[in-house]
């Protein structure tokens, strides 16, 4: 009997461990992208960021893909940084969908927004252009100065549960803004969640482009910018889809 308790405990602790947080779910995000729809064709499994999908074999030949996180694909290379051209957006947690017609053979590169490691980790991103194009800031924690980005940032992503204060001053002074992860929320089968708050302009928030110098964790002014206004291709409990073009 003593055994068999022992045993109990044991496997206890062991479905314990591999239950992954709500919150962080590690090595969480990933994208399989397919040549065909219906996930079937050509195949690579990109982690990371991929400026230039050529050197995966996968440039302009991507019609479906399955993933898990926020993955952002660029009709230009390096995250059309040089060019202006279409930006379509995937969301979700092990999410399988089929680019519409006109955005199949598309995209040329490819990143992420969020933790690499950890799925729904509180996060931000903040690009140089509008829709998340350009250059980019990451960051888990305050940051005084946005370095490169500094008067250049132009759109935001933010994930993970807390909201984020952004500055027109560096060191959190000037006009300060709070964004929250309140566009969208993916549910895993698993009990995963994703948290997302989707900004793809600033002045949005109501502060002028190219104005934001500092970004600080939770809400520190009583002006709040209202929820992302994202237009969705569609939108399911697990995740969704959508475009820009510029």
């Amino acid at each position: 009997m003593k055994s068999l308790h022992l045993f109990s405990l044991s496997l206890t602790i062991m479905v314990t461990l591999a239950k992954p947080s709500n919150n962080e779910v590690a090595n969480g995000l990933y994208t399989k992208v397919f040549s065909m729809t219906y996930n079937m064709g050509n195949s690579r499994e990109l982690t990371r960021y991929t400026p230039d999908l050529s050197t995966e074999g996968m440039d302009n030949d991507i019609e479906s893909v399955h993933q898990t996180g926020m993955w952002i694909f660029y009709d230009n290379k390096d995250f059309n940084k040089e060019l202006q051209g279409k930006v379509y957006f995937v969301h979700g947690i092990d999410y399988s969908m089929d680019f519409p017609a006109e955005y199949r053979n598309m995209a040329s590169s490819t990143r992420f927004a969020g933790h690499r490691d950890i799925l729904n980790a509180d996060a931000w991103n903040i690009y140089e252009g509008q829709y998340f194009t350009g250059k980019e800031q990451f960051g888990t924690g305050d940051a005084a100065t946005l370095g490169t980005l500094d008067l250049l940032a132009s759109s935001i992503v933010v994930t993970g549960t807390s909201p984020w204060t952004v500055y027109t001053g560096q060191s959190f002074t000037g006009q300060g803004v709070c964004v929250y992860p309140n566009t969208a929320h993916d549910h895993g089968s698993f009990g995963e969640l994703l948290d997302l708050g989707i900004y793809g302009v600033v002045t949005a928030l109501g502060i002028p482009e190219d104005s934001i110098r500092s970004i600080r964790k939770g809400c520190w002014s009583t002006q709040i910018a209202p929820p992302s206004n994202v237009s969705y291709e569609h939108k399911d409990k697990n995740g969704g889809w959508g475009y820009v073009e510029l």
